[in-house]
């Protein structure tokens, strides 16, 4: 057998992407070396498929930025992203009959920080997920298959090559929040996409699932799955029974997205032994009740909420220093070639 494969996956969540940002920031500064080559295949869906992107990209001197860097991103452009003219804003009805907001902010930041890099120039694995409404399929982008390698019967590496801001937009982009992409590959085939957080908002099990048929020539297999924070705010009841259309629609969303997650780590953590899946989240606060508690909205990008959620991820860091420690200390150990990993 030819080592471990490690494998990171990263949930979406919208602004709150700035608590696994310093997580990982954390594990770079611990360990000395960038994400990039402390694992194997990185896994994202939402804003964790922007980090994932992000953080293998070689867009900054032939090297990706850290995971310091791209925190930055959270703090110093989240307004940006998050940001509607007030016609677009009342048009919208916050979000009820059309978008709540104009994406040519989002896509300007993403030109910005990945450029011109396609999916096929990533050398790490990068699996990112997103929903093809076409096809009303899940739909993944997977740099293994650009560059040409595991393609299926009537598959093309072009076909399956996209500009990775691309990649990033689609992943990204949450019903009512932004409209859904329209994504090109390399041959000109076109795909309309929305956020993958409708199925998979925590990637890890699909990342796993591709790591066993990818690396089939394994030890064993390290997860690390990070959070955006877990929502705890209450529905009422008595709210909740009157609600129709209009009033599920953004609470169903967070729903759909907690579930997803919830249930990947309950998966995971049945089948895995502790020293093989470390699992890093925290509770955002149940209600009003708690002052330091930051808002749970993916789009609150307020700078006092942001702080908030900075403060929050200090404390996740603070109560798992223990499994922090003991995944640096796995991570600072030589990583098996990849090569040797996919030789069957």
């Amino acid at each position: 057998m030819a080592g471990v494969a490690r494998i990171l996956s990263i949930d979406g969540g919208g602004i709150r992407g700035i608590i696994p940002a310093l997580i990982l920031d954390w594990i770079e500064r611990r360990t000395q070396k960038r994400i990039s080559e402390l694992f194997h295949m990185v896994a994202g869906t939402s804003t964790g498929g922007i980090l994932a992107c992000a953080l293998v990209a070689p867009v900054k001197e032939g090297r990706p930025r850290s995971a310091a860097e791209i925190a930055d991103l959270y703090r110093k452009r989240g307004q940006e992203i998050f940001q509607s003219s007030f016609c677009h804003g009342f048009g919208s009805i916050g979000g009820m009959v059309d978008e709540k907001y104009d994406v040519r902010n989002l896509e300007s930041i993403l030109e910005e920080y990945l450029a011109e890099t396609k999916l096929s120039d990533i050398r790490e694995d990068l699996l990112v997920t997103a929903y093809n409404l076409k096809s009303r399929q899940p739909f993944f982008f997977k740099s293994w298959k650009a560059r040409g390698e595991r393609l299926r019967e009537g598959e093309t590496a072009q076909g399956r090559d996209f500009l990775l801001r691309r990649v990033a937009r689609a992943t990204s982009a949450a019903p009512t929040y932004f409209e859904p992409s329209y994504v090109k590959n390399g041959e000109g085939g076109t795909f309309p996409l929305i956020d993958g957080g409708v199925f998979a908002n925590n990637p890890a099990m699909c990342a796993l699932s591709s790591a066993r048929l990818l690396y089939p020539n394994r030890s064993r297999y390290l997860v690390v799955s990070i959070g955006t924070g877990e929502t705890r705010r209450e529905i009422p009841y008595e709210k909740a029974k009157d609600w129709g259309l209009i009033g599920w629609a953004r609470p169903l969303l967070y729903i759909i997205f907690d579930g997803v997650s919830d249930t990947v780590d309950y998966q995971l953590s049945q089948e895995f032994r502790s020293r093989d899946y470390f699992r890093f989240e925290i509770e955002l606060g149940a209600g009003s009740w708690d002052e330091e508690a930051p808002n749970d909205d993916m789009d609150d990008a307020r700078p006092e909420n942001i702080k908030r959620l900075e403060a929050l991820a200090q404390r996740l860091i603070t109560k798992e220093k223990p499994s922090l420690e003991r995944l640096a200390r796995q991570l600072s150990r030589p990583m098996a070639a990849r090569e040797n990993l996919v030789r069957g």
